[in-house]
C-alpha cells in the first residue's frame, strides 16, 4: 500500500539514498519497488537497466547470471535459481565474491505485507584488514595446540579456562575434563594451601611474572616436577583479572640435579681426601726439595770455606770460555797456593790450619768483583775465574789479593802468605790446557820464592799487557817500546796511561762515585780527542787499514758511551768500568791494533830525516 503511493516512494526514496549501504524492496511479485544509487554503484549495472522502470528480479537475475557474476554455467537456470530463492522469502544473510574481487555481505528479510528488503555492504576492506588477524589467529592457535609446554588460562576464582593438548597429556587428564577445573587441584596435596595464596595474590593484585618450580599430581597419581611460569591479565573475563600459565614438565633435569649434587657431595669427599694427600705430597717433596737443595749445596760448595766447590768452578770456567768464543769476552785464571801450610797445620793443628782457609776466602772475597768466582781445588790450593778480565785486570786482582793476607796477622799464628798463576784463556783453548798454564805459573811463582804473582805470558800480546803493571806499586808503566815516532799520539797515549792509573787508584781505593765520575768525564773526552787526531794521521800518511781502524774507535767509544751510564746510574761497578778501559782500550787497542801502523810512521819520519 505504501509503495502505491507516490508520495511514499518519494519518502523511502529518500531513505534509503542516505543509507551507508546498498539498498532494494522487491513486492510480493518480485518487482522491484525502489533501490538506492549506492545499489546499482555496488553491483555495476548500467544505468540502461532503470530507464523507464524499475527491473524485476528476473531481468536483474538474468543479467548478473550473463555477465558470470553467479559463476560458470547456463545463465537461464542459475538466474532461475536465484528467482526461487527470493521467491522463499526466508530471511538470510551470506557473502558473495563479484568477478573484480568485491566482497558483498548481502542480507535479506521479508516484508509482513509481502516482498523483501535486502541489504547490500561492501565489506572488501573489512575482510582485508581481517586476513592478518585470523592468520595470526591461525598460528597461535597452531602453536597453542602443538606446544611442547602446557599452557593453561585460570580465571578469577582460580579455575581453568582454557587448556592445550599437550596438558592434557601432561596431567593425563582428558581436554575437556580440565576445563573448569581448581589449578591447586593439581598441585601436591603439600603445596596446595601456598600455591591457592600466590594465586590469590597474582590475581588481585599486578605483579610481575611468577618463575617457580611446582611438584605437581597426575590423575593416575604419579607425580613430576614443572617449571611453572604465570602473567597476570588484567582484563581476563567480563573484566575481571586472571593469568594465564605455562608449565614445562623438568622432572628429568630435578632428577639429574639431585644426581649432580649426590656427586658432588661425592666429588667434595674426594676432594678433601685428595688434598690431604696432596698436602702430605707436598710436604714429603719439601723434605725431598730440601735434601735435594742441600745435596747440591754439598756438591757445589766446599762444607769448610763456603765457596764454590771444584766441579763447580770447572762448570764455571767452561761457560766462560763458551762466552768468550761466542762473544769475543777475555777471561782469566788465578790458581793460588797457601805458602808453607803444612807448617800451620804441624804447628798449630788442623783446626787453627781450617781457620786460616777460612779466614783467607773471606779476604780474597773481599778484593774481589761480585762476578769473580772463587772455588777451592783441594787442600790450601784455590782458583779465581774472572769474567771479561784480561791478563792485567786478573793480575791486579791477584796482587791485591796478596798484599791483604800478606798484611793480615792470623790470631796465634802470625803471617801467612800466598803464591799465585795467572792465565788469560787463548783463542781454541781447551779447559785442561788453559788450567795447565796457570797452574804452571803458579810452580814458577813458588819456584821463585813465594809471596808472588808469576803470568803465563807466552803469546806477544800477554807479554806487553804483563809489562804494562809495575806490581810493587800497583800502576801501569809507560815504556818506550810503546812509542810510535808520533810526538802527538805518543804525548797522548801517555796521557790516557796517567788516567788509567788514576782510575786504578780509585779502584784500589774503592772511592766514591762523585769522586771518580770527574775523572772517567775527563778520560773520554781526551779518549775523543785523541781517536779524532789519530784518525786524521793515519789518513795523512795514507794507512789502508784507515776505515777499519776508524770503525773500531767508534765502537770502543760506543762502548764506553754504554759503560759509563751504567757505572753513573750504579748498575755498573768501577772495577768493571776500569776494566774494559784498562783492558780494552789501553792493552788491547793501543799496544795491539796502533802498532799496525806505527811503523808506518817511522818510515815516513826516517825519510824525512
Amino acid at each position: 500500500m505504501l509503495a502505491s503511493s507516490p508520495e511514499c516512494r518519494h519518502i523511502i526514496q529518500s531513505i534509503i539514498d542516505h543509507l551507508p549501504c546498498g539498498v532494494t524492496l522487491f513486492d510480493q511479485n518480485l518487482e522491484m519497488i525502489a533501490c538506492n544509487g549506492l545499489f546499482r554503484r555496488l553491483l555495476d549495472f548500467p544505468d540502461q537497466l532503470f530507464e523507464g522502470s524499475l527491473p524485476s528480479m528476473k531481468s536483474l537475475a538474468m543479467f548478473n547470471a550473463r555477465r558470470g557474476e553467479y559463476g560458470p554455467g547456463d545463465p537461464e537456470e542459475l538466474a532461475g535459481q536465484v528467482v526461487q530463492r527470493a521467491m522463499a522469502m526466508k530471511p538470510h544473510q551470506f557473502e558473495r565474491v563479484r568477478p573484480d574481487g568485491t566482497i558483498l555481505e548481502i542480507s535479506g528479510q521479508p516484508l509482513p505485507s509481502g516482498g523483501f528488503i535486502t541489504l547490500y555492504t561492501d565489506i572488501t576492506e573489512r575482510r582485508e584488514a581481517e586476513e592478518p588477524l585470523r592468520d595470526k589467529e591461525g598460528l597461535l592457535r597452531l602453536i597453542f595446540d602443538n606446544s611442547s609446554v602446557a599452557i593453561f588460562t585460570i580465571d578469577s576464582s582460580g579455575r581453568i579456562g582454557a587448556a592445550n593438548q599437550r596438558m592434557a597429556e601432561m596431567f593425563m587428564i582428558q581436554s575437556e575434563s580440565l576445563i573448569g577445573m581448581e589449578y591447586v587441584d593439581l598441585v601436591d596435596p603439600v603445596e596446595q594451601e601456598t600455591a591457592r595464596k600466590n594465586m590469590a595474590d597474582h590475581l588481585v593484585q599486578d605483579r610481575a611474572n611468577v618463575n617457580l618450580e611446582r611438584h605437581y599430581w597426575r590423575s593416575n597419581g604419579t607425580a613430576f616436577w614443572g617449571q611453572l611460569t604465570a602473567r597476570h591479565m588484567p582484563a581476563y573475563k567480563d573484566g575481571r583479572a586472571g593469568l594465564v600459565c605455562v608449565v614445562s614438565d623438568i622432572t628429568e633435569r630435578k632428577i639429574a640435579e639431585q644426581h649432580l649434587a649426590e656427586r658432588s657431595h661425592e666429588l667434595e669427599i674426594l676432594n678433601l681426601e685428595l688434598t690431604k694427600a696432596v698436602e702430605a705430597l707436598a710436604a714429603s717433596n719439601a723434605e725431598l726439595v730440601a735434601a735435594r737443595e742441600e745435596l747440591e749445596q754439598l756438591a757445589q760448595h766446599d762444607n769448610l770455606t763456603g765457596t764454590w766447590s771444584r766441579r763447580r768452578i770447572e762448570e764455571s770456567a767452561q761457560q766462560e770460555m763458551l762466552r768468550k768464543t761466542r762473544y769475543g769476552h777475555p777471561v782469566s785464571l788465578i790458581f793460588i797456593d797457601l805458602d808453607h801450610f803444612k807448617r800451620v797445620n804441624d804447628g798449630h793443628g788442623h783446626a787453627a790450619g781450617d781457620e786460616v782457609l777460612k779466614t783467607f776466602c773471606d779476604i780474597a772475597q773481599k778484593c774481589m768483583r761480585s762476578t769473580d768466582l772463587l772455588g777451592r781445588w783441594g787442600g790450601e790450593e784455590f782458583v779465581i775465574v774472572t769474567p771479561n778480565s784480561g791478563l792485567m785486570i786478573a793480575i791486579l786482582l791477584a796482587e791485591r789479593i796478596r798484599k791483604a793476607i800478606m798484611a793480615y796477622e792470623f790470631q796465634g799464628i802470625g803471617h801467612v802468605t800466598a803464591s799465585f798463576g795467572v792465565a788469560e784463556c787463548r783463542e781454541d783453548e781447551t779447559w785442561e790446557s788453559w788450567l795447565c798454564r796457570s797452574d804452571a805459573a803458579l810452580y814458577a811463582a813458588k819456584e821463585g820464592g813465594r809471596n808472588r804473582v808469576i803470568t803465563d805470558a807466552c803469546g806477544a800480546d800477554e807479554a806487553d799487557e804483563a809489562e804494562l803493571l809495575d806490581l810493587a806499586f800497583l800502576r801501569l808503566v809507560w815504556r818506550s817500546t810503546y812509542e810510535s815516532g808520533h810526538a802527538l799520539l805518543d804525548t797522548q797515549h801517555r796521557n790516557l796511561f796517567e788516567h788509567a792509573n788514576n782510575l786504578l787508584t780509585a779502584v784500589i781505593g774503592e772511592r766514591p762515585t762523585d769522586e771518580v765520575a770527574p775523572q772517567i768525564e775527563a778520560l773520554v773526552a781526551d779518549l775523543l780527542d785523541h781517536f779524532r787526531d789519530e784518525e786524521a794521521v793515519f789518513r795523512s800518511i795514507g794507512y789502508s787499514g784507515a776505515d777499519e781502524h776508524a770503525l773500531t774507535h767508534k765502537g770502543l767509544i760506543d762502548r764506553a758511551g754504554e759503560l759509563v751510564a751504567n757505572f753513573t746510574s750504579g748498575e755498573l761497578a768501577l772495577g768493571d768500568l776500569f776494566n774494559f778501559l784498562a783492558y780494552d782500550v789501553v792493552a788491547k787497542h793501543m799496544l795491539s791494533e796502533d802498532r799496525k801502523f806505527f811503523g808506518q810512521i817511522q818510515v815516513i819520519r826516517d825519510t824525512a830525516g
